[in-house]
């Protein structure tokens, strides 16, 4: 608790507060925090000090508010604003590789790295998103889904690498500009993505981190496509007869070992 204190004091004694739990993993990511009454009773500070200490780890993207909703971690690490001033300089089709590349090594690293407690998060998270086909990415149309899909969020925090977190959390932030946002549309049906995330979890149990890399390059090949000016659908990586074709067999032999069929 904060007590005796200049007011500068307690604000940065609050932010410390805040920021604390979230590195350390008290508050994961994708976990609602406290309310802000709750907050200013545990720190002994006024509720005025913990929004403050909430909009300033909400602007380097450590926070997110959802009005009505609560307040939610979306990154353990801060999303540098250099970051995504820099990737405004790239395309679209330039970012979602990059992101591609990065959901694939947190799906790597989370098959070495995780814990039990990882692995019960990751499964409560299907369940939580069973049936949501509007959880994962921003939607083509329509308004910004509020976050990223907590299963992917909650894989990055079982990768266990701050850096890859926060790069993440940079890219989708730059998913979210007006620029971008409304030419991105999720083609992938609910059971689709139950499916996939089913399949990762089973690599990531299992600590293989080979099927874990195919089972997220399967995933995010098809869960995100690029919509033009003409109402085109582009997806983000073609795949030849003979790619897609071994692709559907590995499908097929995960089905087979996760009782899918």
């Amino acid at each position: 608790m904060v007590t005796n204190t200049t007011g500068s004091e307690r604000a940065r004694s609050t932010l410390a507060y805040l920021r604390r739990h979230i590195t350390s993993g008290t508050w994961p990511v994708g976990s609602r925090i406290p309310i802000e009454p709750e907050l200013a009773e545990q720190i002994g500070v006024g509720r005025s000090t913990v929004r403050e200490a909430v909009r300033s780890l909400a602007s380097i993207g450590m926070l997110e508010t959802l009005p009505g909703r609560g307040t939610f971690v979306r990154s353990s690490a801060p999303t540098s604003t250099l970051l995504n001033e820099f990737l405004s300089d790239f395309t679209l089709e330039e970012i979602l590789s990059y992101r591609r590349a990065l959901e694939m090594e947190a799906a790597q690293q989370a098959s070495m790295h995780r814990t039990d407690e990882d692995l019960e998060a990751l499964e409560r998270a299907i369940v939580e998103e069973k049936g949501c086909t509007r959880c994962p990415v921003l939607m083509h149309g329509g308004e910004a889904s509020a976050f990223e899909s907590r299963f992917h969020m909650l894989l990055f925090d079982a990768a266990k690498n701050r850096l890859l977190a926060a790069l993440y959390a940079g890219t989708n932030d730059q998913l979210r500009t007006p620029a971008h946002r409304g030419r991105l549309a999720n083609v992938a049906t609910a059971s689709e993505m139950e499916r996939d995330h089913a399949r990762l979890l089973d690599a990531i149990r299992r600590r293989d981190f080979i099927d874990s890399v195919h089972a997220m390059a399967d995933h995010v090949d098809h869960d995100v496509v690029i919509v033009t000016d003409n109402h085109e659908v582009v997806p983000p990586l073609t795949r030849t007869p003979e790619q897609q074709q071994r692709i559907d067999l590995a499908r097929e032999a995960v089905d087979l070992r996760t009782g899918a069929i």
